[in-house]
């Protein structure tokens, strides 16, 4: 029976940390596969609605549907700023900038706030049965 020492327990420890990140990495790159392969389903089925012009599709193992995404962000931060200042809006401040309040100035018709991007980006979410 081998003495334990705090060499030996070192020595095996730092085995077992290799072991670990040999298995992550392993994992890693199977999990990165997967992922393309489903970004690549979820990308036809996307087609497959717009072509059909539906939000939705169901089938027997499932539905898929399309999920908007938006985010606002700020391309200009000086001409921001200073348009939030001069008009008092700053309902608009946040650590960043409210998409919310973009979004709802948007939906009344109004532009983005100078220095604001704007984006919405359409995904696709798939349901088990």
């Amino acid at each position: 029976m081998e003495k334990i020492t705090a060499d030996l327990v070192i020595q095996k420890f730092i085995e077992t940390r290799d072991k670990i990140a040999e298995i992550e990495k392993e994992c890693k790159a199977k999990v990165a596969d997967l992922k393309t392969m489903q970004d690549k389903r979820a990308e036809w089925l996307k087609g497959q609605m717009d072509t059909l012009g539906v939000e939705s599709l169901k089938a027997a193992h499932g539905t898929c549907f399309v999920d908007w995404k938006d985010s606002a962000t700020v391309a200009d931060w000086d001409a921001f700023r200073e348009w939030v200042i001069v008009n008092e809006e700053w309902e608009f401040l946040e650590r960043r900038v409210s998409k919310t309040a973009v979004k709802q100035r948007l939906d009344t018709g109004e532009i983005t706030p100078p220095g604001v991007n704007y984006t919405k980006v359409k995904d696709v979410k798939i349901r088990r049965a």
